[in-house]
């Protein structure tokens, strides 16, 4: 089954040059030559630049240009740099690096580039490089144009509209089935994984999976298939591999055509060149290794390869393991693939491909725009971030969309005073605290979990901490569907819980402190867990019947032989949900009880859920109790005629959701021991 997410399409428009002094200057509306449509969310800017002379270039991309107030963000192309600049109430302020204009290669007239606008981050990909990075979230949406100066004009500018990233493929398909893929070099072809007597009479529709893609290499290039849009830039691609022999195979991203791209290049354990995985950036048909790992693959064996690329930033996975992690700036974006080197062939399986978000900060130089500071005084130092003062200091930076995520820094304490990690920041009046001390504040030898909503503190938990001392260590915050959990040093230190804090920024924050040093800022998503599965081939349990209660339409449970109680198959560890709809609210009326970290039927300490439904009623009543202890209750109205009921483990936190909605919760680390 194939699934390809499609974009919009393409509004090309050719620009004009016009007129505009060579110094950094507010552009007005006469100088800019617009484009016709509207860029609204994210898109890029895509075109080409005429130009004689990098000294006497001077020339300007506009995006997100306001009408009513003509605030807009704008590229500077001048003096042999390109820089970002906001231009807000008549203001111009420089934001982002600054990255260094080349010639275009082999002696071309003109030098591609692409714009990206991506909600809070902005990129100048300049001749198949990333050379210039901004950060802002003040402009959305508005109008997009040019303005050449002098020295150059613009040609076959487009505004590209850019979608969600989504692809997805199991090549179970019937003969003849479309395709998404595009064969760049070698063979490639829907395969059956069987070889003996039976394998051409698979077939897709009674199969859990019969076909995978097998690539093999024909000449003295590496076999590369490919699919998805040239303008993807952040996301993660991943596959099912299995190789014939010891030669590399791997995944493709960023591909712009055969000569140049980058490959994920994983050799086997006896490959002449030894077992590495690697990084490698192919330009003008010349690989250059970009970083490496030892440790290579045995033959005829299923493997989990998995790559993500943000903002640069280049992660490699095998079966859930990070093996690399590296930064580049070549391309920028591009299509993703597979890479197979071997003639006998390698098998790909279970292909997909989605967005994926990462933040990496090093403070390794200092990015106007970048961290937002909200008070106190900060310095990048050595390649660190510090307060400079002892006053309270605080700076974001990131998405308000980011959700689901978790963020961790490295951090060298000052000889006193507290510190802390921002999550959730919506805006300065609305954010959660992470705060801790070993001296010098009211909360000292405390951690706390402080909820700052409409600019007033609220300490939603706090616990004694435990911080190694007179070093540096690493402090971690999760934020996942409003529980959030702080960790130092790998040890779990205090969570509370907010339902309605989902998503925000994140921060630094430093009191009595000054010389504090947070460096190593990364930012990862959380993957959703994965649900229970159904095997389809074995689904038809009068041709097999010794799957019956495996692959029954209630595969996860055990058919009770006495009473009503169904258990689950196995036992569940750390945190899950118990997900169910509830058909036809108020037809009838009854009561369900769910049980969670039962030993066996009789457990009369198990945490249990009672859920009651009344005929004509759509309110359904919960109540929570850990053995006959009532823990929480609550009344939930129901919309429409079913109820999508979640029964959540999150940390000590036990959670009901009807209908997605945040119904009741209950602290079970405030129970006595013994109890959960």
């Amino acid at each position: 089954m194939l699934r390809l997410a499609k974009n919009q399409s393409i509004m090309l428009l050719a620009a004009c040059a016009a007129v505009l002094c060579i110094s950094v200057h507010i552009a007005v509306a006469g100088e800019i030559a617009f484009l016709e449509d509207e860029a609204t969310g994210d898109f890029n800017v895509v075109g080409e630049l005429r130009f004689s002379s990098l000294a006497d270039l001077d020339a300007r991309v506009v995006i997100n240009y306001q009408e009513g107030s003509g605030d807009h963000y704008a590229v500077a192309l001048a003096g042999g740099k390109a820089k970002f600049y906001r231009v807000t109430g008549g203001t111009t302020t420089h934001i982002g690096s600054i990255g260094a204009l080349t010639p275009p290669r082999d002696g071309a007239e003109t030098a591609a580039f692409t714009v990206q606008r991506r909600d809070w981050r902005m990129a100048l990909v300049w001749d198949s490089r990333v050379i210039a990075r901004a950060y802002d979230s003040s402009l959305h949406d508005g109008k997009a144009g040019t303005v050449a100066a002098g020295g150059g004009t613009f040609e076959e500018v487009m505004i590209q509209p850019v979608g969600d990233i989504f692809m997805a493929d199991d090549f179970v398909r019937e003969e003849g089935g479309l395709s998404a893929w595009e064969v760049v070099t070698g063979k490639w072809q829907q395969r059956t994984l069987r070889d003996d007597a039976q394998a051409g009479r698979q077939e897709a529709d009674k199969s859990a999976n019969a076909f995978s893609y097998l690539g093999k290499r024909k000449d003295d290039k590496p076999a590369i298939t490919v699919t998805g849009y040239w303008f993807w830039d952040i996301y993660s691609v991943q596959a099912a591999v299995k190789p014939a022999d010891h030669q590399a195979i791997g995944l493709v991203v960023y591909f712009q055509d055969a000569d140049n791209y980058i490959a994920i290049r994983w050799l086997g354990r006896e490959h002449r060149e030894g077992g590495t995985l690697q990084v490698v950036a192919v330009r003008n048909g010349e690989s250059e290794v970009v970083a490496e790992s030892q440790g290579g693959f045995r033959t005829n064996q299923w493997y989990s390869l998995r790559c993500a690329v943000s903002a640069g930033v280049i992660h490699v996975w095998v079966d859930d393991e990070l093996r690399l992690a590296t930064q580049t700036d070549a391309f920028g974006q591009g299509q993703v693939g597979l890479y197979c080197e071997s003639r006998k062939g390698a098998f790909f399986d279970d292909v997909a491909c989605g967005p994926w978000e990462l933040f990496a900060e090093g403070f390794s130089e200092e990015v106007p725009g970048k961290w937002q500071t909200l008070e106190g005084r900060w310095q990048h130092t050595d390649g660190s971030l510090r307060p400079t003062t002892n006053d309270p200091a605080l700076a974001v930076t990131g998405r308000r969309a980011w959700e689901h995520y978790e963020y961790s820094i490295t951090i060298q304490p000052a000889k006193s005073g507290g510190c802390g990690l921002v999550v959730g920041y919506q805006d300065g009046k609305n954010y959660c605290l992470l705060r801790w001390a070993q001296k010098g504040t009211p909360y000292a030898g405390k951690a706390q979990v402080v909820r700052v909503r409409e600019g007033e503190e609220k300490i939603l938990a706090e616990a004694p901490i435990s911080i190694p001392s007179g070093s540096s260590y690493r402090a971690e915050a999760r934020l996942t569907d409003g529980l959030i959990t702080l960790a130092v040093a790998g040890r779990p230190q205090v969570e509370a819980f907010s339902p309605d804090l989902t998503a925000g920024a994140v921060g630094v924050f430093a009191t009595q402190a000054a010389g504090t040093q947070f460096d190593n800022a990364l930012l990862q998503i959380i993957p959703p867990k994965r649900t229970s599965r159904i095997t389809r081939e074995f689904a038809d349990t009068s041709k097999h019947p010794e799957m019956a209660e495996w692959a029954s339409t209630q595969a996860p449970w055990v058919k009770p032989e006495a009473g009503r109680t169904w258990w689950t198959k196995g036992d569940y560890f750390g945190e899950h949900a118990l997900v169910f709809t509830i058909p036809n609210v108020g037809a009838k009326s009854g009561k369900i009880t769910l049980l969670v970290g039962a030993s066996d039927p009789d457990d009369k300490d198990a945490c249990n859920l009672v859920v009651a439904l009344s005929s004509g009623s759509k309110e359904i009543a919960l109540a929570l109790r850990a053995g006959d202890q009532l823990l929480a209750e609550a009344k939930a109205q129901v919309e429409g005629s079913n109820a999508k009921l979640s029964f959540e483990r999150r940390g000590h936190w036990l959670v009901v959701r009807v209908n997605e909605d945040f119904a009741l919760q209950a602290n079970m680390a405030s129970l006595p021991s013994g109890t959960e």
